[in-house]
């Protein structure tokens, strides 16, 4: 994340009144979830201000890493850090959650990213996508959006070698006061 992407974030986590509700996405996740013992442990990657954290830990072992400088306060279950979630090493982690972050990094750090996924790790990925890339925004167009092609985040998980298991281009995925952007949702599996 380059400097005035790191401001922005800083900014918008800092001054802006963010809900302690956690996303759509996370209760989509839980659900999904819900019967699966063989999760503990989480890397929640790019956290913002920890909503989801909080809420997954809930249930699990959070580590979330954000590289905007802005950390939550740590609990018992949810650690947070300042750094790249990126390239972060993954190994320890039985589910590595992603929403609304893919779409904030760059093709070349999406194959380091998904590269960096451990055998047998599950992924979980919200991103916004290219068919929302010209809709008007609530929080403006000031940083960084990298819109999701569907057919090459097709392309990328099978190229790393991630078993398919759900993923669904929609709207009503994320809507938040006037926007309703299309989305694209994925659970998938390393082999």
């Amino acid at each position: 994340m380059n400097k005035k992407e790191i401001n922005y974030w800083n900014n918008f986590y800092s001054n802006i009144n963010t809900t302690t509700d956690c996303s759509d996405f996370c209760n989509f996740v839980l659900d999904w979830f819900k019967d699966n013992d063989e999760i503990k442990n989480v890397i929640d990657c790019g956290c913002g201000n920890g909503r989801d954290s909080y809420k997954l830990s809930q249930k699990y072992n959070v580590n979330a890493i954000d590289s905007s400088g802005y950390i939550p306060k740590n609990n018992d279950n949810v650690i947070f850090s300042n750094n790249d979630f990126v390239t972060i090493d993954k190994s320890g982690f039985d589910l590595v959650y992603s929403r609304f972050t893919f779409h904030s990094i760059s093709n070349e750090q999406h194959e380091v990213f998904l590269n960096s996924v451990k055998k047998n790790s599950f992924l979980t990925i919200e991103t916004r996508s290219k068919k929302c890339q010209n809709d008007e925004l609530f929080h403006g167009k000031e940083h960084f959006r990298n819109y999701t092609d569907l057919k090459y985040l097709k392309y990328l998980l099978i190229k790393y070698n991630f078993e398919i298991i759900y993923i669904k281009e929609d709207k009503d995925f994320a809507i938040y006061k006037n926007e309703n952007p299309f989305c694209i949702r994925v659970i998938c599996k390393k082999k």
